[in-house]
């Protein structure tokens, strides 16, 4: 059912209908397995189910699917199994004594408690799954969720996190009253289990309702943006892994400039122009190659310049030469044509652009003999703020309310006169105007659907996210929305704008709620002119704490894991301590033949 869920090329943004339920049979199989290798296999079968159905399109990456789909699912199936056995353990799975107890109306909150602990043990395994060198958050409840609005707005709270606990929540409730009426025959105290039941159904009820009117709240509130940055967004709809050197560029050049006149006639002047992962085939900052005449046409940094705004593209840095270490950039060019400088991808993706110990000679022969791939990226250090000149033609002077410190001294000289150092601070005619520039970082490909790395990323001071990225080798629908999907929450962890440009789709703006200003097409060539507006930096309590939620139910667990360990090892002293003094007493006072 989870696959059903989840953005699919029957349902391209899913259906969170099927998602609220998807868990129950899952549920229901954990409850009533027997042993720990039962509750393993299950979850095994279920992550590996999961992971064919929606990420199938893994397959086409390049010539070595084994590593990408067959290892990702070998991989993602073996974490969940063992969270499997974490799911099997009490209160999750109860012996008999505990369920007779139940029944029998002494154990008011059984239902509540085996629900809790399914949802923080799924939102563990998600987490776990999302996180590390192997972190790959597809085949997620929340991807499934996108398409309600009002729910998803709590991530700006929780993260994704919460927004998937609320969905196992309803499966788990669902599953529970299934379990409980197939039981309804041996409950020597009916009214008491259905007291219990209505206790975990008013806590999910609550639980959707208080999400619901953040929700409702987060979606009306008025958002007026401060400034703006007129932005190109280009969708050459070409795969550069199989594209010569300069197809792509040509195709972007001519797609670019078309998209750049209908701008202008529409009397807005462009500022900045995006170009997806991967256009540039050619390394810096030692490629000459694109100042000289490639393409034959035109070259590239004459064409920027003849456009005169910067632009930003996908390409390779070469950090060392000796080695041959390549990072996958974001690469920055002044109005002129100019290499100002690039962001390097941080997360790679495993097995495919990281590849464990590459530098090793037995590592590489075995990937050049067995896969025909020789090496993978290395991984970026650097977080990177990205700051260019938006609306030209505006109020130049530094307004005076920026920059003023909360005490000051204005003081004339001894003559009486004012001192033109202090003046000039309070005239606005000198320094630099914020206004008149965005900040802004560029995650690269999957890295849009890592929180972590865009934390940092919007540490640096960033206004905008402009994702770039290259999904046009998975040749399908599902990978695209599932990507964006994945992607969406970002703007409402951070309450900032996305931009999102992809070589083949989805590339799409969308606004602090996650609404969409702006789309293409999937597997079209185009580009388009977006006024994308840039709105005050705001600390939402996602982006301060983090994967705080995550990290509570992961405690919850620890906690009820050691205070059950205690109490079984108090009850063993106990009883040591009763076979001791049973033992004296027979020594005592000795029973007659």
């Amino acid at each position: 059912m989870e696959v059903a869920a989840i953005p699919n090329e029957l349902l391209p943004l899913g259906e969170p209908l099927i998602a609220l339920f998807s868990l129950v049979p899952l549920y229901i199989a954990l409850y009533r397995a027997r042993t720990c290798r039962e509750a393993f296999l299950l979850m095994f079968m279920q992550a590996l189910t999961v992971h064919l159905g929606s990420s199938f399109w893994l397959a086409n990456f390049r010539d070595f699917a084994v590593f990408t789909l067959g290892a990702s699912a070998l991989g993602t199936a073996l974490e969940a199994g063992l969270m499997g056995i974490l799911f099997f353990l009490y209160p999750l799975h109860e012996r008999m004594p505990s369920r007779l107890e139940e029944y029998g109306g002494l154990r008011a909150g059984a239902v509540s408690g085996r629900m809790l602990w399914f949802c923080a043990v799924w939102i563990s395994w998600e987490w776990l799954k999302s996180t590390g060198f192997l972190a790959y958050p597809w085949g997620t409840l929340f991807l499934a969720a996108y398409r309600w609005k009002l729910l998803t707005q709590i991530a700006a709270i929780t993260g994704v996190w919460g927004v998937s606990f609320l969905y196992a929540l309803c499966s788990a409730l669902t599953a529970e009253g299934i379990i409980l009426l197939a039981g309804a025959a041996h409950a020597q105290a009916p009214q008491a289990v259905a007291a219990s039941y209505r206790q975990a159904a008013l806590f999910t009820a609550c639980a959707f309702a208080a999400s619901g009117a953040y929700g409702l709240c987060a979606w009306l509130m008025p958002r007026i943006p401060e400034k703006q940055l007129n932005t190109i967004i280009v969708q050459q709809n070409i795969d550069p892994w199989e594209a010569g050197d300069n197809e792509g560029v040509e195709i972007s050049m001519r797609i670019t400039e078309q998209a750049f006149r209908r701008m202008r006639d529409e009397g807005h002047e462009p500022d900045l122009a995006v170009w997806s992962e991967g256009v540039l085939s050619r390394p810096f900052p030692y490629a000459r190659y694109y100042y000289s005449d490639q393409p034959e046409s035109e070259s590239l940094s004459a064409f920027i310049g003849r456009m005169g705004i910067p632009f930003v593209i996908g390409g390779a840095a070469l950090v060392n030469p000796a080695k041959k270490h390549y990072e996958n950039s974001a690469i920055l060019f002044d109005r002129k044509g100019e290499y100002a400088g690039f962001y390097s991808k941080i997360h790679l993706v495993p097995f495919a652009e990281a590849i464990p110990f590459a530098d090793n000679p037995l590592v590489q022969r075995f990937m050049e003999d067995v896969v025909n791939f020789s090496a993978g990226w290395s991984a970026g250090t650097q977080y990177v703020l990205f700051r260019v000149p938006a609306g030209r033609g505006g109020f130049s002077g530094r307004p005076l309310e920026y920059g003023r410190p909360a005490q000051a001294l204005i003081t004339l000289d001894a003559d009486g006169r004012a001192i033109p150092q202090i003046t000039e601070q309070y005239t606005g005619e000198n320094g630099e105007n914020p206004d008149n520039f965005v900040s802004f970082t560029t995650p690269i490909c999957f890295e849009d659907a890592f929180p972590d790395v865009c934390r940092q990323l919007h540490k640096t001071g960033s206004e905008l996210f402009i994702n770039i990225t290259n999904d046009s080798w998975s040749r399908t629908k599902s990978a695209e929305y599932q990507h964006f999907a994945a992607a969406s929450y970002i703007a409402i962890e951070f309450r900032t704008t996305l931009v999102r440009c992809a070589n083949a789709g989805y590339s799409v703006v969308l606004d602090p709620a996650g609404r969409i200003l702006a789309d293409m097409p999937l597997f079209t060539e185009g580009a388009i002119g977006v006024q994308v507006p840039v709105y005050r930096r705001v600390r939402t309590c996602f982006s301060v704490m983090g994967d705080w939620f995550a990290w509570l139910l992961m405690g919850g667990i620890a906690a009820y894991a050691l205070l059950r360990l205690f109490r079984m090892r108090a009850g063993a002293g106990i009883r040591c301590v009763r076979v001791y003094v049973h033992v004296q007493e027979r020594q005592t006072h000795p029973q007659p033949l």
